[in-house]
């Protein structure tokens, strides 16, 4: 089988290895959706806010043992073990990010400070004891927080005023900046999906963020570690090469939203980015195979078979 993507109307098939963001209406048959299944391919729809509104997949995975462990690990130091990993990860990618703006403007000196802050949250979370995450969820988010709001001041640094970007807003864009990472953060969420799932484990269960219904925080948890290197550089590349305007962009009064160019542009932009490869354990691969390698390594470090260690890069 010839793998490659395909997206319309916001919809794309997750898991091909080449872009095509064609844009208009269309249809798929059941024949496809059932071909789809038997390569664990998922197709999966974006709303216009930048939500995953539905994923097709195949049958859940039957790995009972996986799940069970995911659910003791909540009660033991496995879990906190894992919500540390990840927002460790995720730190080591701000600071690397903010490296490489600093080193490609010059070693400018206010992006060279913040970096430098990510490392003192890097300390502080160096010295927290690891235990349940119940018990030590409140004190990684306090880190976090505090790591997240020295980012984004550097990220906005490095943007034109135009753009009225002052931090992330979340899930309701204020901006045209932050319309395109909900978006582009959503298309990577629909590869973690297949991950977790790939790897038996329970989307709902998560370890850094608390369990809430219908949030599917084990998601939450592992985009985490992959924010930084494949969407907030890619929307930091398309905005300041002028691949998108404002004009691409309506203001709706309490969000921002983007139009199908700009949309089609952030889906084939990410999806070059996942199949980009990366040097990661000493080999070349791409980033949609590293999201797949990590949820298998969570299984396997929940089963007490392997451990795991965050993904994140130097530069």
């Amino acid at each position: 089988m010839v793998k490659k993507r395909i997206s319309f109307c916001g919809v794309y098939a997750a898991g091909f290895n080449s872009a095509d963001c064609s844009p208009g209406k269309g249809s798929i048959t059941f024949d496809a959706l059932t071909l789809l299944a038997e390569h664990d391919i998922d197709c999966v729809s974006i709303d216009w806010k930048g939500h995953v509104n539905y994923r097709l997949s195949a049958p859940d995975r039957k790995n009972a043992i996986v799940k069970k462990e995911q659910y003791f690990s909540l009660m033991d130091s496995r879990s906190g073990y894992l919500a540390k990993a990840f927002i460790l990860a995720k730190i080591e990618n701000q600071k690397a990010v903010l490296g490489t703006l600093a080193k490609s403007r010059d070693e400018n000196e206010f992006l060279i400070n913040q970096r430098d802050k990510l490392s003192d949250s890097l300390e502080k979370l160096s010295k927290i004891y690891v235990k349940a995450s119940d018990n030590l969820r409140n004190k990684i988010m306090g880190i976090e927080g505090q790591a997240s709001v020295e980012y984004w001041a550097g990220f906005a640094d490095v943007l034109d005023e135009k753009w009225n970007f002052n931090g992330r807003s979340g899930r309701g864009a204020q901006d045209p900046v932050n319309s395109l990472l909900n978006y582009g953060y959503a298309v990577v969420e629909s590869e973690i999906w297949k991950s977790i799932y790939l790897a038996g484990l329970d989307p709902y269960c998560g370890f850094l963020h608390s369990e809430r219904y219908g949030r599917a925080s084990l998601v939450f948890d592992l985009i985490e570690e992959f924010r930084q290197q494949i969407v907030d550089k890619t929307i930091l590349s398309i905005v300041n090469m002028n691949q998108v305007d404002t004009d691409d962009f309506e203001d709706k009064g309490n969000i921002m939203l983007m139009n199908d160019k700009s949309r089609r542009l952030v889906i084939a932009k990410i999806l070059d980015k996942l199949n980009s490869k990366v040097e990661f354990n000493g080999n070349k691969m791409s980033y949609s195979d590293i999201i797949m390698y990590q949820g298998r390594q969570m299984a396997k470090f929940l089963t007490h078979e392997d451990q795991y260690v965050g993904f994140y890069r130097r530069w």
